[in-house]
C-alpha cells in the first residue's frame, strides 16, 4: 500500500529481455553487460533491482553468474537492492545471510487424494519470508494450456533433474566437509 525510501544516489534496474541481435548482442550478454554497469558504478548508497539473472544460458552457468553477482553486490558494494531468482539454491544459499532478507511469493497448495488429479496452487500474490518450498512451473503449464501429455512427460523429467541436483548438492556437502 505504501512505502518509504531514504534517498539513494542513483537506481539501477535489470528487468526483461532484450537484445541487439543487429549488432550481435544476444539477450543473455545484454543482460550481462547492463548487470557489468551497475556492478561499476553502484555504491553503498543506490539502489538495484535485478530480475532473473542469469536465465539465459545453462543452468550452472547462470546459478553460478547469480550467485556471484548477489555476493559481490552485498559484501563489496553494500548497496540495498531486490534480486529475483528462480534458482532455488542460490536462494537457499543466502537464506542465513546476515545483510540479506530471503522472501518468496505465497501460494496456496491443495493437495489432492489419488483420484482427484494434479496439485491445485493458488498464488497468492504476497511477499512471505523464507526461501519458496518448490517450484509450481507444471501448474502453471497446465493454466497456459500446455497440453496433459506434455506436462506429465515434462513432470517426469524435472522430478529425475531435481534427484540429480539433490544427489549433486549432497555430494558438494560432504565434499565441503573435507576440507
Amino acid at each position: 500500500a505504501s512505502l518509504e525510501l531514504t534517498p539513494v544516489d542513483s537506481i539501477f534496474v535489470r528487468m526483461g529481455a532484450k537484445d541487439h541481435i543487429v549488432c550481435g548482442q544476444s539477450t543473455f550478454f545484454v543482460e550481462l553487460h547492463e548487470t557489468a554497469s551497475m556492478l561499476r558504478n553502484a555504491t553503498c548508497q543506490s539502489l538495484v533491482a535485478l530480475d532473473e539473472l542469469g536465465r539465459g544460458t545453462a543452468t550452472t552457468d547462470g546459478e553460478a553468474i547469480a550467485h556471484a553477482v548477489l555476493e559481490y553486490l552485498s559484501s563489496e558494494i553494500g548497496c540495498r537492492g531486490m534480486f529475483a531468482t528462480h534458482y532455488h539454491s542460490v536462494a537457499k544459499e543466502f537464506k542465513d545471510h546476515g545483510q540479506i532478507a530471503v522472501k518468496h511469493m505465497a501460494c496456496e497448495v491443495t493437495t489432492p487424494t489419488a483420484d482427484q488429479g494434479p496439485v491445485d496452487v493458488k498464488f497468492l500474490y504476497k511477499l512471505a519470508d523464507g526461501v519458496a518450498p518448490r517450484s509450481y512451473g507444471m501448474n502453471v503449464a497446465r493454466l497456459a494450456g500446455l497440453g496433459e501429455p506434455i506436462i506429465q512427460m515434462a513432470d517426469t523429467i524435472s522430478t529425475e533433474m531435481e534427484g540429480m541436483f539433490k544427489q549433486r548438492d549432497r555430494h558438494q556437502h560432504l565434499s565441503s566437509k573435507e576440507y
